[in-house]
């Protein structure tokens, strides 16, 4: 009887490594797809987004040419239900507080001076491009070199032009010395 139960308990042992093997693998089957999955409807998305920017392109498009054909879907004419939710989809994606941001931002710019609408369009280009970066930065240190070199002449011209000059130190005279 022991040797019954002992068989039977193997084979539970090992009916439950092929079950545990089995639903390690379909976890992972399932891991994979959830991916794809989401894949596919990010690019669905994307490509619903497409089709209304082709879908209204051709509207300006056959409009600004004179003739009255309006652009169907184009697999058949009418919204199936795929696309009706991929629309959902990309409408809520469409954020309308980046458009109000925008707008604001655009209110802001249009009430600033010429002056400060110029400092901010060059302080903007400035910090958004690295090539005019690295040239003011360059530029800069380049002007600073130049003004202390004028600087250290002017003052070393002065020095030789004057000739000694005398300063008072403590109690006593000293004779500063001069230049070649």
């Amino acid at each position: 009887m022991l040797k019954v139960i002992c068989n039977q308990r193997d084979r539970f042992r090992a009916r439950l490594r092929e079950t545990e093997e089995e639903i390690r693998q379909l976890k992972e089957k399932i891991g994979v797809l959830t991916v794809e999955l989401e894949k596919s409807k990010a690019d669905n998305v994307k490509l619903y987004g497409k089709i209304r920017y082709v879908q209204d392109y051709n509207l300006e498009k056959v409009v600004s040419r004179g003739s009255k054909k309006y652009a169907e879907d184009i697999e058949g004419g009418i919204a199936s239900d795929v696309e009706s939710k991929y629309k959902k989809i990309y409408e809520d994606d469409i954020n309308p507080f980046a458009a109000f941001s925008k707008k604001e931002r655009d209110q802001r710019y249009k009430e600033l001076g010429i002056r400060d609408r110029i400092t901010l369009s060059s302080g903007r280009f400035l910090l958004g491009n690295k090539y005019a970066r690295t040239f003011a930065f360059f530029y800069t240190i380049g002007l600073h070199v130049l003004v202390f070199t004028c600087l250290y002449r002017m003052s070393a011209l002065s020095y030789l032009s004057n000739g000694p000059e005398e300063f008072l130190v403590g109690e006593k005279n000293v004779d500063l010395p001069r230049g070649p």
